[in-house]
C-alpha cells in the first residue's frame, strides 16, 4: 500500500492548515478541493469498478492522486451508488467512464412494504467502503481530512424510482415518497455511524434536490427536513460539520443551506460566486467554483490561473470561509497536467 505524505509544495498538511483555520490562526495557502471523482481511478491504474468495489485499490485511489497535488480533502463511499444498491438498486459499471443507474426497482410502491433501511455493519455493499474507510484511517487521516460521502436522499430515491416517475409521485402520491426518504434516511444516519467509527466526517451531493428540478416548495416539503435531520444528527455523531455540494443555480434555496451544519457548501460554476460570498458566506462557509470543464480540463494555462485567481478573489468575500474548488466533478478524460495547473494557481495567490 503506498504510503501517503505532505506536499513538499506546501509548508503544512492539509490537517494542519485546517486545524489553523479554525482557531483564527495563520496558515500557508488558500484550503483547494478540485473534485476529482473517476479521474482518481485513471491516475491510479484502477478500474471503474474496482474504485467502487476493492477496498485497497479504492484506498490507492486516494492516496496516489493526493500524494501529487497536496489537495486538502479526500473522501471515500458509498456515495448516492452505494446505498442505492445496498437498498437493492443497480448501477451499471462500465470499462470506462462514470457508473450510471440501472433499471428503477420501485416499479410498484408496494415493494416499500419490505424494503428495510441499510444496517452500515452488517450490509456487504456497504463494507466495502467501509474496509478502504479502515485503510485511510490508519495511512491518511493524520495528514488530510477524509470524509465519507452519502450522496443525497431525494437523489437516491431519484436512483430507486427514476427521476420522472419520482418528480410526478411527489404530486400524485407525496405519502409514498416520504415513506421512502425515511427509509433512505435512516440508511443515510446508519452509514454517519460507520463514518463516525473511523474519525471521519460526512460528504453529501443532492443533485436531483435542484430548485430547477423541483421548485423552492417540493424543496421545503420532501427534502429540507430529511437534510436537517441528516447534518444535524452527523455533527452530533461525529463532531464534524457536512460538506454539501448542490449542482445548478440554487440561489432560491439558499435560506435552507443556511439551517444546515455545514463545514461548506459548494456550488455549481454557473452560480454567482461573489453573489453567494456575500449573501450566503455570512452564514455558512462556501466553496466553489471553477468550471471543471471548460477551464480545468480545457483551459490554457493563463486560463486556468486567471479563473482561479477571480474565484478566490470572489470567495474570499464569504465572512464564514471560503474554499477553493472546481464546480462539479472534473471530467476522467482530463490530463493530470492541468490539474498540477490549478493546484500551482492556488498555491501561487498571495491573500492577507
Amino acid at each position: 500500500m503506498t504510503e501517503v505524505h505532505k506536499n513538499n509544495a506546501d509548508k503544512m498538511t492539509p490537517a494542519e492548515r485546517k486545524k489553523a483555520i479554525e482557531k483564527g490562526e495563520a496558515y500557508d495557502r488558500i484550503p483547494c478541493v478540485p473534485f476529482m471523482g473517476e479521474l482518481k481511478g485513471v491516475l491510479s491504474g484502477v478500474s471503474v469498478w474496482d474504485l467502487s468495489h476493492d477496498p485497497e485499490k479504492m484506498a490507492e485511489a486516494e492516496i496516489i492522486p493526493f500524494n501529487r497535488y497536496g489537495y486538502d480533502r479526500m473522501d471515500i463511499g458509498p456515495n448516492s451508488r452505494g446505498i442505492t444498491e445496498a437498498l437493492g438498486g443497480q448501477v451499471v459499471y462500465p470499462q470506462r467512464g462514470v457508473p450510471y443507474m440501472g433499471a428503477p426497482i420501485l416499479d410498484d410502491y408496494s415493494r416499500l412494504k419490505i424494503m428495510e433501511p441499510v444496517d452500515a455493519r452488517r450490509n456487504g455493499r456497504i463494507q466495502d467502503f467501509a474496509h478502504a474507510a479502515a485503510i485511510l484511517e490508519e495511512k491518511a487521516l493524520d495528514i488530510v481530512p477524509v470524509e465519507m460521502s452519502i450522496g443525497g436522499p431525494l437523489t437516491i430515491a431519484s436512483n430507486l424510482r427514476g427521476v420522472e416517475c419520482l418528480l410526478r409521485d411527489c404530486r400524485k402520491c407525496p405519502e409514498e415518497i416520504l415513506y421512502l426518504m425515511r427509509i433512505i434516511t435512516d440508511s443515510e444516519k446508519s452509514c454517519i455511524d460507520l463514518a463516525a467509527d473511523h474519525g471521519m466526517g460526512i460528504a453529501m451531493a443532492d443533485p436531483v434536490a435542484n430548485p430547477a428540478l423541483i421548485g423552492p416548495g417540493m424543496y421545503e416539503k420532501f427534502v429540507y427536513p430529511f437534510t436537517r435531520e441528516l447534518t444535524d444528527y452527523a455533527y452530533t455523531k461525529t463532531g464534524k460539520k457536512v460538506s454539501l455540494h448542490m449542482c445548478g443555480k440554487t440561489d432560491r434555496i439558499w435560506e435552507y443551506f443556511k439551517k444546515y451544519q455545514l463545514n461548506e457548501v459548494s456550488l455549481d460554476n454557473i452560480v454567482d460566486l461573489e453573489k453567494a460570498a456575500l449573501e450566503l458566506g455570512a452564514h455558512v462557509p462556501i466553496a466553489g467554483n471553477v468550471d471543471p470543464v471548460e477551464i480545468i480540463m480545457n483551459g490554457t494555462k493563463e486560463e486556468i490561473i486567471q479563473a482561479v485567481s477571480t474565484c478566490i478573489d470572489a470567495g474570499l468575500k464569504s465572512a464564514r470561509g471560503y474554499v477553493l474548488a472546481s464546480g462539479c466533478d472534473i471530467p476522467e478524460t482530463t490530463r493530470p497536467g492541468q490539474i498540477d495547473i490549478f493546484m500551482e494557481a492556488a498555491r501561487a495567490y498571495r491573500f492577507p
